[in-house]
């Protein structure tokens, strides 16, 4: 673990994919089937790890080639892609090892949680509902129309009111660039999920403060708790 600060944290804001969850084969295999239904070549699931993270058009986006890409085959292959994966999606998806350890120890603390998501809000609820039932997330919030997507900072700025607390009280983890410049516009303390979809160089070069391999690593981040 590569620490820059340690305690008074309060509570903990979570990004969804490739954080909590590895959703990276079951949102690769959709879009590629969607691609595939238009005579447009797919991609690896290596290449999903760049496509993901921006929301759902950002992603359709990335996976057309240029000449897919006029506003009405985009806005097609939006709808499209998201029908097959609300079919699709939870084939292949798993919790990461020692995420629900994390919960788990987490809850018994008392610790107020969340989960912040670009992934489409009625996505973000319904995998929170699936998989992690067991714990207590005070606010559950994907992508909508009241706020702006990360890295925009106002979603997680919201969080933090509905839970009455100051920014600089939160952890925000998450595994991307997109995330370390969500926390440190929102004035929270920036942690990489090392094991997610993007690695630790990108958290390094976008303001990750706390870079941790596994999430047993953010438990001593609370231990003045």
């Amino acid at each position: 673990m590569n620490d820059h600060r340690t305690n008074g944290f309060q509570a903990v804001i979570f990004d969804l994919d490739g954080t909590l969850l590895d959703t990276l084969a079951d949102i690769g295999d959709s879009v590629n089937r969607m691609l595939a239904e238009y005579g447009f070549p797919g991609h690896t699931m290596d290449d999903y790890r760049r496509f993901i993270g921006n929301g759902i058009r950002m992603l359709v986006t990335r996976a057309l080639p240029i000449e897919g890409r006029s506003e009405e085959m985009l806005s097609t292959c939006v709808h499209r892609a998201r029908e097959i994966y609300w079919e699709n999606w939870n084939r292949k998806t798993r919790p990461y090892e020692g995420v629900t350890d994390l919960l788990d120890h987490l809850n018994a603390r008392g610790l107020p949680l969340a989960v912040l998501s670009n992934k489409p809000h009625d996505f973000t609820v319904r995998y929170v509902n699936a998989y992690f039932d067991r714990w207590d997330f005070k606010v559950v919030m994907g992508q909508n129309e009241h706020f702006p997507v990360k890295p925009d900072p106002a979603s997680a700025l919201d969080i933090a009111r509905q839970m009455g607390l100051a920014p600089e009280a939160f952890l925000f983890v998450g595994d991307s660039a997109v995330d370390m410049k969500t926390a440190l516009a929102a004035g929270m303390h920036a942690v990489g999920a090392a094991w997610g979809f993007r690695g630790p160089q990108e958290l390094r070069e976008n303001g990750c403060r706390t870079l941790v391999d596994h999430p047993l690593e953010i438990l001593p981040l609370l231990e003045a708790q």
